[in-house]
């Protein structure tokens, strides 16, 4: 069988989870892996359709030849979901017709930088989604992004206030550790809701450089459009 599968990244920090919850949900009526190449926490029904730990070729097959969510992964002793084995993707991407998949780590924090490992982008993937959280705006580098110190300048002054050249500084990290090129690649600057100051000279600028750019607040406004026509 021909793999046909459309396979949409999420990386970056600050919203990823309820970004993924909202491609899933917008595509409901089709069959949709929800999964992850890092760790995610397991999305149990109703909010999926169907939930497979660690399953067989044979579980996973049946659970995508429905329409619906199935949220599947291997399962940890910490009861987080990883990676599927490169066959039951494979599986995947020939019974599904949508891959929804989170790509990275962020510990809950708003703002990351990644490491040399991460994302783990799936072969074929037609855009990645870089997710940044502007609820870090004027906290401290040290509490708010993950693995800030991986910069040596952000390591030497962990308690600088972040700002937007900090915020614009990690979205470009996530779009070369993406090894994707700018038109499959989008920007959410998410928690809009929680942000008093314009964005509109980021948006400008990282637009300008190729990436389209969206400022938006999940969790208020729900899946920007251009999203959802995916």
């Amino acid at each position: 069988m021909v793999s046909h599968a459309k396979k949409i990244a999420i990386i970056g920090a600050g919203g990823k989870t309820t970004l993924l919850g909202l491609l899933s949900q917008n595509r409901r009526a089709h069959r949709v892996l929800l999964t992850t190449t890092t760790h995610i926490r397991p999305v149990y029904p109703p909010q999926s359709d169907r939930f497979c730990a660690s399953p067989s070729e044979e579980e996973l097959r049946t659970a995508l030849s429905a329409d619906g969510i199935t949220c599947a992964g291997t399962l940890g002793e910490d009861r987080k979901l990883s990676s599927l084995s490169d066959p039951l993707l494979t599986l995947a991407a020939e019974q599904a017709d949508y891959i929804f998949y989170e790509a990275d780590g962020a510990r809950r924090l708003p703002l990351k930088l990644h490491a040399a490992t991460e994302p783990v982008i799936l072969p074929d993937t037609l855009h990645c989604v870089i997710v940044a959280g502007l609820s870090a705006l004027g906290k401290p580098l040290s509490e708010y992004v993950h693995r800030y110190a991986l910069r040596p300048d952000w390591a030497a002054c962990p308690d600088r206030p972040i700002d937007f050249e900090i915020i614009a500084a990690c979205v470009w990290d996530a779009a070369r550790a993406s090894g994707l090129s700018c038109d499959r690649l989008s920007v959410l600057l998410n928690q809009a809701d929680t942000c008093s100051q314009s964005c509109a000279e980021l948006t400008a600028s990282l637009s300008a450089q190729g990436l389209r750019c969206t400022v938006t607040s999940l969790q208020k406004d729900g899946l920007p459009d251009f999203l959802a026509a995916f």
